[in-house]
């Protein structure tokens, strides 16, 4: 399954210890669900999740993604989505700038 060699990069505004960005890629790679478009256009979006101080998901954006155009915004905006309902709990540093890479697929 092409979910297996998504290549999830996980970087911080605050740093983050190796175990988190590892914990963090865990979980979200479990449920992660792509929209074929995604895949098929070899999106590479970067978004920035906001927490509150429990640790919970208040905010998540794109903040880039290439190509530029009006289908791999749509899947940026699915993969969002995705992301989004995937959050795990627990994640305390804020904000975590992330990029999901599906260029080398």
């Amino acid at each position: 399954m092409r979910i297996l060699a998504i290549l999830l990069l996980l970087m911080s505004a605050a740093p983050v210890r190796a175990n988190e960005a590892k914990r963090l890629d865990d979980q979200i790679l479990r449920c992660l669900r792509l929209p074929a478009s995604a895949v098929d256009i070899h999106l590479k979006a970067t978004f920035e999740a906001t927490l509150d101080k429990t640790g919970r998901l208040q905010s998540i954006a794109v903040v880039s993604y290439t190509p530029h155009s009006a289908t791999a915004a749509t899947a940026a905006q699915q993969l969002l989505r995705s992301v989004r309902k995937c959050w795990p709990q627990g994640v305390k540093r804020s904000p975590v700038r992330f990029t999901v890479d599906l260029s080398e697929l």
